[in-house]
């Protein structure tokens, strides 16, 4: 079977996802507000190995331009992004029930009480 030479075309949506979540330690902040809402010292103490000068600036990289109160929250657009990290994560190789769905984090590490 001969392939198609059809020309390669960059797709600007792929380019604007890595742009963002291509920038070392915004997946995993993501990552973690997707679990819930935290405060600054909570995602500080989640990633110790992480800067609080880089912290700041991934925040204000995935900041919509509300202020932040008391803790940080993905905007809906941002929970989106769940099913998107539910498959990378599988990808990688984490724990899946029986349809293949990952599993949530609180039954990855604590163990699935619930059953």
């Amino acid at each position: 079977m001969i392939q198609s030479r059809l020309p390669l075309h960059a797709c600007s949506y792929t380019e604007e996802v890595f742009r963002l979540l291509g920038k070392r330690w915004t997946g995993l902040l993501i990552d973690l507000l997707l679990q819930r809402p935290a405060r600054f010292n909570e995602l500080a103490a989640a990633l110790p190995q992480l800067s609080k000068r880089v912290l700041s600036e991934r925040l204000a990289e995935l900041d919509d331009g509300r202020p932040v109160a008391v803790s940080y929250r993905l905007t809906e657009r941002g929970q989106g992004l769940s099913p998107a990290m539910d498959a990378l994560r599988v990808w990688a190789g984490a724990p899946v029930d029986e349809h293949g769905q990952a599993l949530p984090f609180s039954a990855v590490t604590h163990g699935d009480e619930a059953s």
